[in-house]
């Protein structure tokens, strides 16, 4: 039983870390929009960028990870 418990909560910390992920890109690319939108490009406006395409790795990275825990949650008895 204590398995199923630790795999249940790793599941809920994924997801946690997953809506503080997609908290930020939302976020930054509203900043980074607007940035584009006023024209102006400068390094914030960069590395606003290179912050948004690393959040969404993560967040793919994270989906992934929740989708194989997900499966391996059948296996635990």
């Amino acid at each position: 039983m204590a398995d199923l418990d630790r795999a249940k909560d790793f599941i809920n910390n994924i997801r946690l870390y997953m809506s503080m992920c997609l908290a930020l890109i939302i976020s930054i690319g509203s900043g980074v929009s607007k940035l584009y939108i006023a024209e102006n490009f400068n390094y914030i406006f960069f590395i606003g960028n290179i912050l948004l395409i690393l959040l969404l790795l993560i967040f793919i990275f994270l989906a992934k990870k929740l989708h194989k825990e997900t499966d391996n949650l059948k296996d635990i008895k």
